[in-house]
C-alpha cells in the first residue's frame, strides 16, 4: 500500500574534503521514503543559483517529487562542510540559506490534510520563517497522521523550548546516544523515555547507537537490535536518516514491533556502506523493505 509523506526543511549540499553530494536530513528522509515505494513529498527551498538548479536535478533524476521546492530570488542555496572526527562527520552550516524560509500557501495546506505521516526536524526551525510554516502544516494534519520528529542537534542551532514543544507532539522521536543525554537534562530525568511514554502511551521513542545497532521504547516494550555488518567506503552521512525513513515507512506499513528495528537497522548498514545520504539501493533491498521478499 502507497503512503502519502511529507518531508520539511533543508534540501543542501554536502561538501566533503573531495567530493560533493546532495543532503540535508529532511531531503534524505524524502529520498528513502520514495525509493521505498512511499508518494514522498518534499518541502524545502533553494536559492536562485546554480547549486539550486543542480540539487533540482538531481532530485528529478530520482523521482523525487520537485513541485513543492521553492526558489528564493534573494537567499543561497544551503551549503555544509563536512569533516570526520574518527567514523563521525562533524558539520559547519551556511546560516542562513535558502531552506531557512519556506512558505507554506492554501495548496500545501490542503494537501497536509491528506497525508499519512509528516516528518520534521530541530535544525529546519532555526530561522522564524521555515518554523512558523511548519507549524502551520501540523496544526492542519489530521488527527491520525504520523508525526515523526528527528532531534539532530546541531550547534549552535540548538532551541530548547521549540525541541521540548516538538517531543511533546510527536507521536515518533528520533535521538541519538548524546541527544539522549542532553535531553534528559533537560527534563531532569534518567527516564527520559519511560516518563514521555507514561505522559502518552502512543508514543515510540528510537535511540541510534552507532555501532551497536538501536533501541526502541513503546507501550508494547522495550526492544533492542544489534547493527547490522557494513562494508565497502562509506561515510556515514545520512545514515541516521536513512533508518528513520525506512523505519517511517515500516510503521505505516504496519510492521510488529519485533521485527521493525532489525529491518531498518539493515536498511541503514547499506546506506552506511555507501557515499552520500541519498545513494542507490539495490531492488532486493526495497523489495524486502516492502514485504515482497
Amino acid at each position: 500500500m502507497m503512503h502519502r509523506t511529507i518531508s520539511f526543511g533543508e534540501v543542501l549540499w554536502d561538501l566533503f574534503p573531495d567530493y560533493k553530494k546532495p543532503g540535508g536530513s529532511p531531503a534524505n528522509l524524502a529520498y528513502h521514503l520514495h525509493i521505498l515505494g512511499n508518494d514522498s513529498i518534499l518541502i524545502s527551498r533553494v536559492g536562485d543559483d546554480e547549486n539550486g538548479d543542480d540539487l533540482v536535478s538531481f532530485l528529478n533524476q530520482k523521482g523525487v517529487s520537485t513541485r513543492y521546492i521553492q526558489k528564493d530570488p534573494k537567499q543561497p542555496t544551503g551549503i555544509v562542510d563536512v569533516v570526520f572526527e574518527g567514523n563521525e562527520p562533524a558539520y559547519t552550516i551556511q546560516n542562513p540559506s535558502a531552506w531557512d524560509f519556506i512558505e507554506v500557501d492554501e495548496s500545501v495546506i490542503s494537501m497536509v490534510n491528506n497525508t499519512d505521516a509528516i516528518c520534521f526536524a530541530s535544525l529546519s526551525q532555526r530561522n522564524k520563517k521555515s518554523a512558523g510554516s511548519l507549524q502551520k502544516l501540523l496544526l492542519n494534519a489530521q488527527k491520525d497522521c504520523l508525526k515523526v520528529f528527528d532531534l539532530n542537534l546541531r550547534p549552535p542551532f540548538i532551541e530548547k523550548n521549540s525541541i521540548i514543544e516538538n517531543i511533546e507532539l510527536a507521536d515518533v522521536i528520533k535521538l541519538n546516544e548524546h541527544e539522549l543525554e542532553t535531553v534528559s537534562k533537560w527534563y531532569k530525568t534518567d527516564t527520559l523515555a519511560e516518563d514521555l511514554l507514561k505522559k502518552n502511551s502512543d508514543k515510540t521513542i528510537l535511540i541510534t547507537l552507532g555501532a551497536e545497532g538501536s533501541a526502541m521504547y513503546t507501550e508494547n516494550g522495550f526492544f533492542e537490535e544489534k547493527a547490522y555488518p557494513i562494508s565497502g567506503n562509506g561515510d556515514f552521512v545520512g545514515v541516521g536518516d536513512a533508518f528513520l525513513a525506512c523505519f517511517t515507512h515500516l510503521k505505516l506499513q504496519k510492521t510488529d514491533d519485533s521485527n521493525i528495528l532489525k529491518m531498518a537497522n539493515k536498511y541503514a548498514a547499506f546506506v552506511a556502506s555507501e557515499q552520500g545520504g541519498m545513494p542507490e539501493i539495490p531492488d532486493d533491498l526495497k523489495l524486502e523493505m516492502s514485504g515482497q521478499l
